[in-house]
C-alpha cells in the first residue's frame, strides 16, 4: 500500500483538515511580508504519456516532454535522483530542456527538486555516506551554477522505519551536510510526532542547524501534516486522491494557510502535487494555480491546456 493511502470509501468521513500552527512559526516569520516572495506548483515527473493533447502537444516527442512541462509549471518534484546517482552531464541536459520551455521574462527560474539518493537514505546507517554526498551534489552544482540557478531544496525523505531513536545519528549527518544547498527533510516514522514535546524540541533543532522541514498532506497521515516551518521556506508534498472532492476543499485550505504565512514574512514555498492518476492533473493544477495565485497574492500561470484532435467534430 502506498504511504498514507486511504480508501475512497473512508475520505468523506476523514478529519483533512489543517493542524494548527506550532508556536515555532512565529519565531521563524518576522511578521512582515518579503519584498518578493516565491511560490512555484509543479507534480512528481514529466514523462507522462497521458499529457499527450491536454498539457503536451497532441505529437509532441517523448524526448521533449520535459520542456513541455516546464512551458506549464515552474518546479518538478526530481525524484529521478533518489534511484542513481547522475553526473553534472546529465543536470546540465535537463537543465537545457527545461530553459528552452521555460519563459525567463516575469517569472522566477525553474527549479529542480532532487531527492536525495537512497543509496545514502535508505540503505544502512547514515555515518560513513561521505562520498556519496559528495557525488550527489557535485552532480547538483551544476544546476546551481548557471544563471540564476536552477536548484531547488534537496529533500531529505527517510524511510517509514527511521525513527527517533536514531535522532542522534540523524541530526549528525545533517550538521555535516555541505553548505550553500536549501535541505530539507521529510520524517515518516510515526513516533516523530507521537510525544508533542520531543517533536517541538527536534523541529527547533533543525532551526538552530538551518535545516528545513517537508511537510507532507496525504489522507492516511496527518501527523506528517506537521504545518512546522523551521525556515521562512517550506516545501509542501500534497498527496491527492485522483481528483477526489476531498482533494479540491483540501487544496483550497491549503491557499488560506499559504497565504497567512506569505502575509507573516514566507520567503518561498514549493508546492508539489501527488494525485495519484496522472489523467486529472492537468485540471487539477489549473485549479490550484488560480487558487494559490488569488490566495497569496503572488501571480501563477495556470497551465494552458492543449486542444486534442480527438473527439472533434469535422
Amino acid at each position: 500500500m502506498e504511504f498514507g493511502h486511504l480508501p475512497e470509501e473512508m475520505l468523506d468521513k476523514a478529519d483533512l483538515s489543517l493542524p494548527a500552527d506550532p508556536p515555532i512559526n512565529d519565531a521563524v516569520l518576522p511578521g512582515l511580508r518579503a519584498t518578493d516572495p516565491k511560490l512555484y506548483l509543479g507534480a512528481t515527473r514529466w514523462t507522462q504519456p497521458e499529457w499527450l493533447g491536454n498539457l503536451y502537444p497532441e505529437k509532441a516527442k517523448a524526448a521533449d516532454f520535459l520542456q513541455h512541462y516546464a512551458a506549464q509549471f515552474n518546479c518538478i518534484e526530481l525524484n529521478a535522483t533518489h534511484y542513481k546517482l547522475y553526473d553534472a552531464v546529465a543536470m546540465l541536459r535537463w537543465q537545457q530542456q527545461a530553459e528552452a520551455g521555460s519563459s525567463p521574462v516575469g517569472r522566477s527560474p525553474f527549479l529542480f527538486c532532487p531527492k536525495l539518493y537512497q543509496g545514502i537514505t535508505h540503505r544502512g546507517s547514515l555515518k560513513g555516506k561521505e562520498s556519496m554526498v559528495s557525488e550527489f551534489t557535485t552532480a547538483m552544482d551544476a544546476l546551481r551554477d548557471r544563471g540564476d540557478g536552477n536548484l531547488g531544496p534537496i529533500f531529505i525523505q527517510l524511510s517509514e522505519a527511521f525513527g527517533p531513536g536514531r535522532q542522534v545519528e540523524l541530526l549528525e549527518f545533517l550538521s555535516s551536510l555541505p553548505t550553500g544547498f536549501n535541505w530539507m527533510v521529510e520524517l515518516r516514522h510515526p513516533e516523530w510526532f507521537s510525544k508533542p514535546t520531543r517533536t517541538e524540541q527536534f523541529f527547533e533543532t533543525l532551526r538552530t542547524i538551518n535545516i528545513g522541514a517537508v511537510i507532507t498532506d496525504v489522507a492516511g497521515r496527518r501527523d506528517v501534516c506537521h504545518m512546522h516551518l523551521t525556515l521562512p521556506s517550506t516545501m509542501i508534498r500534497f498527496v491527492g486522491n485522483q481528483g477526489h472532492p476531498t482533494d479540491y476543499t483540501r487544496l483550497e485550505a491549503w491557499a488560506t494557510r499559504l497565504a497567512k504565512w506569505y502575509d507573516a514574512g514566507l520567503q518561498q514555498a514549493v508546492f508539489l502535487l501527488h494525485l495519484g492518476n496522472d489523467a486529472v492533473l492537468p485540471d487539477f493544477s489549473q485549479f490550484a494555480a488560480k487558487t494559490l495565485s488569488t490566495a497569496t497574492g503572488i501571480a501563477l500561470s495556470p497551465p494552458k491546456l492543449h486542444e486534442s484532435s480527438q473527439g472533434k467534430l469535422f
